[in-house]
């Protein structure tokens, strides 16, 4: 999956678990400013940062997969909350009088282990290799132009979401020009970009005003956006972003585009 669809999935998460992000950040030892970037789609998710968000109570394996955690109700059941009171500064994020929620999840056990094992109905060798060096000159392109740059993992990862499988080596046969095209219009998006003469100018943010408001037009794609930006960034208008808010409602608007396509 791409990084908006693990992003929501996370505050959907942690709102089902009932905690503000500010409490939420504590609990996970960061700052909040980095979970923020992390829900909003603008950074990846770090690996010590999910494993410390699954001893919280997390599904991190719905959070990456879209797929419930087939224990989650055994781990809802053996969730117990105490409340501290009084010194408890032997706890990084408490001080003196503070009231402190621990959460036991001793027993959540979330394993996500992929069989990957391509045969005749997948892509060849040959078309994995071309797929890798798009891959490859799509991450190089996003390093030179973006100003958030899209990861190896994070490419690959949209492409398997693309293709509905998880991992590259199972991309059927018959869908390689489907993901061949869809990295093709990934440079051909950055391209465009490019040819901004300032990277985070006036002409780079109408551009990318532009292609958000000509690809939400209908109103279901209008209430999506809507919805969207005001979960995300508190906003009403693509106007009122940051660039790299702009950016992150960009690629969500372009990765809706695709999967209508």
């Amino acid at each position: 999956m791409d990084e908006v669809d693990i992003a929501e999935r996370f505050v959907e998460e942690r709102e089902r678990l009932e905690f503000s992000q500010a409490a939420f950040a504590r609990m996970l030892g960061v700052h909040r400013e980095t979970l923020r970037k992390s829900e909003a789609g603008l950074s990846e998710f770090k690996s010590s940062l999910l494993a410390a968000a699954t001893k919280l109570g997390v599904d991190v394996q719905y959070v990456l997969t879209g797929t419930r955690s087939p224990n989650l109700d055994a781990v809802a059941r053996s969730v117990s909350m105490e409340t501290i009171r009084g010194n408890v500064s032997g706890v990084g994020f408490a001080h003196t009088g503070s009231n402190v929620q621990i959460i036991n999840t001793h027993n959540h056990v979330t394993r996500v282990k992929a069989e990957t094992k391509p045969g005749e109905k997948h892509i060849s060798e040959a078309q994995r290799a071309t797929l890798k060096a798009l891959v490859d000159q799509v991450v190089e392109t996003e390093d030179k132009i973006s100003t958030k740059p899209a990861s190896h993992r994070s490419v690959w990862a949209s492409l398997n979401a693309h293709c509905r499988v998880p991992s590259y080596s199972l991309i059927a046969l018959d869908d390689f020009e489907k993901a061949r095209r869809f990295l093709n219009q990934w440079l051909g998006r950055l391209s465009s970009a490019a040819s901004a003469p300032v990277k985070n100018g006036d002409n780079w943010r109408k551009r990318h005003i532009a292609y958000i408001k000509i690809n939400t037009k209908e109103p279901d794609e209008a209430k999506a956006l809507a919805d969207y930006m005001r979960r995300r960034f508190k906003h009403d208008s693509v106007s009122q972003l940051a660039n790299d808010e702009l950016e992150a409602v960009y690629r969500y608007v372009a990765g809706r585009r695709n999967k209508r396509k």
